[in-house]
């Protein structure tokens, strides 16, 4: 808890941000890269596989779309150096496919929405279009061919039949125990010790209309965001981006108490927010009142 409040007291300045955004890139670079070789040379497991982490393997694969996107990030703004970035976004993708997880490829198809409503070109549209018509009939021919994996089916089951591997079975299961406890909620974990994978229902089931309403006051600094924030400084872009992967992540995995990175990028996008509009009343305030009368 402590580390979450200490990140909300940060004025997160643009170049605070904009030497934070080379610190991750190059951390992620480099832990990476050891956990690549780790898989080549020590131990060959390419099947839902954490790779050097001992977390989890849908964290690790989406510490493959962090990367990736801090990858991309750098080929666009820094086009003279392409090395770092194309070296970024191949292990990226080969710790995202090592790890067999389908929620950072549910983030990744998001993310890719959003920038492109952020472009909003009808030629990328188009491209995107093709590109899930393409995959899910490759998806649909490979399910039943020779070529065939486990992250290969896992994603056939969830696009053809729907099948999110007992997730839906303890969603209803959250939603029935809310249902019963609406005001303060009934139980943290099911009696098999399991948790509803979708961290809305997992405050109403365990806190009720109550904690809800204290998880809502959390985000409510969220309603100040302009995309001038992010237009006037784009080393802010990753961090939202990141927000938006991590905020998937808990709709469908996890309990509230280990998405530790939901968390922190929570902190860091609402500290971002309050300081860019603190800056803008400053900065209106200064031109409003340009006798002194404040």
């Amino acid at each position: 808890m402590i580390p979450f409040v200490a990140l909300l007291s940060i004025n997160f300045s643009k170049e605070m941000v904009e030497r934070l955004t080379h610190i991750i890139f190059n951390f992620l670079l480099i832990m990476l890269g050891c956990s690549f070789l780790y898989v080549i040379l020590v131990n060959p497991i390419f099947a839902r596989s954490s790779g050097l982490f001992v977390s989890y393997y849908i964290n690790t694969g989406h510490y493959g779309l962090s990367l990736i996107v801090l990858s991309v990030f750098y080929y666009f703004i820094s086009p003279q150096n392409k090395i770092k970035p194309a070296l970024g976004l191949g292990l990226g993708l080969f710790t995202l496919l090592i790890s067999s997880a389908r929620s950072p490829m549910l983030a990744g198809a998001v993310l890719v929405i959003i920038m492109f409503f952020y472009i909003n070109k009808i030629k990328y549209w188009l491209a995107l279009a093709a590109f899930i018509i393409v995959f899910i009939i490759s998806i649909y021919y490979l399910r039943y061919s020779a070529f065939s994996t486990e992250y290969i089916v896992r994603i056939y089951d969830a696009i053809f039949e729907g099948n999110g591997y007992g997730r839906s079975y303890y969603l209803s299961k959250g939603w029935d125990v809310f249902k019963n406890n609406p005001l303060f909620g009934g139980t943290t974990l099911f009696e098999d010790a399991m948790y509803p994978h979708n961290i809305f229902v997992e405050v109403l089931m365990s806190m009720g209309i109550v904690g809800f309403i204290l998880l809502g006051l959390y985000f409510k600094d969220l309603a100040k965001f302009k995309l001038k924030y992010i237009k006037e400084n784009v080393y802010y872009l990753p961090y939202f981006l990141f927000f938006v992967q991590y905020l998937v992540l808990v709709q469908t995995s996890y309990c509230i108490f280990a998405n530790i990175e939901f968390w922190c990028f929570s902190a860091v996008i609402i500290s971002i927010i309050l300081f860019c509009y603190d800056e803008k009343i400053k900065s209106y305030d200064s031109r409003g009142n340009t006798t002194g009368d404040h």
